[in-house]
């Protein structure tokens, strides 16, 4: 592995673990600024999809002054729809209607944690447990 490489990872590292010690995980960190909650787009024809927007920009300018690096708009919103935090698929694709339903999944997984943190001292032993099991990822190798 070449020093710029090593000093590349390890900047990026560093600035990573950073967003996890203020907001606990980047996974937080990043969905804050969607409220939690997927962008559902309803485009009709493939030019409609932009290649960036206002929230990509937002998010792009957080990133640049946390010191990341290469987190223009337009690689920040190809990273919102590969990770879910909006969906361009359209409306005429087969994948719209799935992708929507795990929206309104997480909507209302959210509503249901928020809810767990109002009330802590109930018995929500069987909530947080089917919370956790929702979370897993199964696959076989």
């Amino acid at each position: 592995m070449t020093a710029l490489l090593k000093f590349c990872l390890l900047t990026v590292s560093f600035f990573h673990a950073q967003v996890i010690e203020e907001f606990g995980s980047f996974d937080t960190f990043i969905w804050n600024f969607v409220n939690h909650k997927p962008i559902v787009s309803q485009f009709r024809y493939s030019r409609q999809v932009p290649v960036k927007s206002p929230k990509a920009e937002f998010i792009s300018k957080d990133l640049v002054k946390r010191g990341f690096r290469s987190v223009g708009p337009t690689v920040i919103y190809t990273f919102m729809q590969v990770a879910g935090l909006t969906n361009d698929h359209l409306i005429s694709c087969f994948r719209f209607k799935e992708c929507t339903s795990n929206a309104e999944a997480m909507v209302n997984e959210s509503s249901l944690n928020s809810k767990l943190k109002e009330k802590p001292n109930d018995d929500t032993t069987d909530v947080g447990l089917l919370l956790a099991v929702n979370k897993m990822n199964f696959s076989s190798k």
